[in-house]
């Protein structure tokens, strides 16, 4: 029998690892492969209890651009249609809509920085966020937003009433912000000089240095709430008791 307590990691960029997904997957002591996308092979779905993707610069509207993301939605497809758990963040969470035929439209500006995500009445009694208090501090830096594939069930939204996180089936996810940043990788996010640049050309100085700021005093919480999804799923997947 195939052991099914492997996760799968695909990442699709240098600077967004796994990061406090793999941190926790190394603490519950889960065997994981981290797979670059679109530099090897993905492997056989049947070594695998649960498939965590995350964040990427691709746009999935541009596929002579990325063709390999083709290849990885339709593993996708077929990994959901097996029953294998899944968890995509950003760019992860573009992947599962439109693998499902859900579009991906390009934002007028890119969403950068902390917010609140608020839970629809289906995201309270989701076992996805069991534990958190009614909302969960988020972090997002994204260009492109997703759709609802047809049949899917809303699970969060920003107030501004853009989708945020929605369940495929019985145990996909899809979230449109990120959860897996270590201090680390945030500090990298806001201080690589090329990603800087990018964040104050769309927002200007002053807004940069807001974030800065909320970085010291919104961290924490965005730690604890990631931790409490991310083994949301683990325990969904049967990685963890």
């Amino acid at each position: 029998m195939a052991d099914k307590k492997h996760a799968l990691v695909l990442q699709h960029f240098y600077e967004n690892p796994p990061g406090r997904v793999g941190y926790l997957l190394h603490k519950h002591m889960i065997p994981y492969d981290l797979i670059h996308v679109g530099e090897v092979s993905l492997p056989n779905l049947s070594t695998y209890g649960a498939i965590i993707v995350l964040g990427g610069t691709e746009h999935l509207y541009n596929k002579s651009k990325y063709p390999y993301t083709v290849d990885e939605e339709i593993y996708i497809r077929r990994s959901i249609e097996e029953g294998v758990p899944y968890l995509g963040m950003c760019l992860g969470g573009q992947l599962l809509a439109n693998a499902f035929k859900a579009p991906i439209r390009k934002l007028p500006k890119e969403h950068i920085g902390f917010l609140r995500i608020h839970f629809t009445e289906a995201g309270q009694k989701d076992p996805l966020y069991h534990g958190l208090p009614g909302y969960q501090q988020a972090f997002q830096w994204h260009e492109d937003a997703f759709e609802l594939p047809l049949g899917a069930v809303s699970l969060a939204r920003h107030e501004d009433g853009a989708n945020q996180a929605f369940r495929y089936l019985t145990s996909a996810y899809g979230l449109q912000y990120h959860i897996e940043l270590t201090e680390d990788m945030l500090d990298i996010w806001l201080h690589d000089p090329t990603l800087k640049k990018e964040f104050i050309d769309a927002y200007g100085t002053e807004q940069y240095e807001k974030v800065e700021r909320e970085a010291v005093e919104l961290y924490p919480t965005y730690a604890s709430h990631s931790q409490t999804l991310i083994e949301n799923f683990l325990r969904l997947s049967r990685l963890i008791e």
